[in-house]
């Protein structure tokens, strides 16, 4: 049987001790309650050291293993910062287990989103939970392209106003569903920004409750000076441009940013260039090609979805590119 994660407390304040007691509940942790005093244990997964009743040294800098966190005179305080302790105890209790991947479009109006769809609903086929993450700040996209916009479930403004520590079972379960996918979108109240810090909160969370995390990444992040946090999440990156001069010279400058990704063209377009070409000027070999999807658009606005067309070519390149970012069967 595997061993239950625990954490150790060291306090001897009846009221700490009962709050820590309900985060552990929350996250799935067993508690060990330790006086003031005790040295700190050989092994744990979360040490909360009580610098309120302080006797003893610190086991800030002395603990063998595990992650510290000091409570009370200059560390955290419960209840403000329940919240913080929570996130710790939640990480412990599930580590990372989803593989991450990111799709993002040199240029605008490829159909990043609609791809990134198409793989998270195969990686669903596959057998694998899966959550699918809006990440353009602007907002009011991703829901409305899936149809989930009426359906009830927490949406990035919901979720940012939270102060993190999201259990993680738990916040899967809360989101939208869209064939079996688990939907994190921005609405028409707006999005989120790079690198905020309940943002990464949530989205870790994910990771560690699904088998795989599709991130539909904003432009932005290809930008000097952006903030790289949501690349850094991310196992694969699949890097979707357009089949002309200026969608390739996009494409080149993007893997200058990203390094290694999986290059998809949508094309033959009707210029001389080929997509062949396109992989040559990136310096990246050509993942797949993604030939345009007749009447999409229509469909959309007629209830479908992206895949739904099932001898469609976004569901043909989604299919090809499954078992090349370790999504596959």
């Amino acid at each position: 049987m595997e061993a239950a994660v625990r954490a150790v407390l060291r306090s001897g304040d009846r009221h700490v001790i009962e709050r820590v007691r309900r985060l552990c509940v929350l996250a799935g942790v067993e508690l060990d309650v330790r006086p003031p005093g005790s040295d700190p244990p050989a092994v744990a997964a979360v040490l909360l050291d009580d610098r309120g009743d302080a006797a003893g040294p610190a086991w800030r800098g002395t603990a063998a293993a595990g992650e510290v966190l000091e409570l009370g005179d200059g560390g955290l305080h419960l209840p403000a910062d329940a919240e913080v302790v929570l996130d710790a105890l939640s990480r412990a209790a599930a580590p990372r287990r989803a593989r991450v991947v990111g799709v993002v479009g040199a240029v605008g109006g490829v159909g990043t989103s609609a791809l990134g769809a198409v793989l998270a609903r195969l990686a669903v086929d596959a057998g694998r939970t899966t959550a699918l993450v809006d990440l353009d700040p602007a907002g009011g996209g991703l829901e409305v392209l899936l149809g989930v916009e009426h359906d009830p479930g927490p949406r990035w403004c919901d979720v940012l106003a939270e102060r993190g520590g999201f259990p993680p079972d738990r916040l899967m379960a809360a989101l939208p569903q869209w064939l079996g996918v688990r939907v994190l979108s921005s609405d028409v109240r707006g999005g989120v920004a790079g690198g905020h810090p309940v943002a990464l909160d949530a989205v870790g969370a994910l990771t560690r409750a699904a088998d795989a995390v599709l991130l539909d990444l904003p432009r932005a992040v290809l930008a000097p000076g952006a903030d790289r946090e949501w690349l850094a999440l991310c196992d694969e990156t699949v890097l979707l441009t357009a089949c002309d001069t200026r969608a390739a010279a996009a494409a080149a400058a993007a893997v200058g940013v990203l390094g290694e990704v999986r290059l998809v063209v949508r094309g033959p377009a009707a210029g001389t260039l080929l997509p062949e070409d396109v992989a040559d000027v990136c310096g990246r070999p050509l993942a797949a090609v993604l030939r345009p999807e007749r009447a999409f658009t229509a469909g959309v606005e007629r209830g479908l979805s992206p895949g739904d067309q099932r001898r469609g070519p976004l569901l043909a390149t989604g299919r090809r590119l499954l078992r090349t970012v370790g999504l596959g069967p």
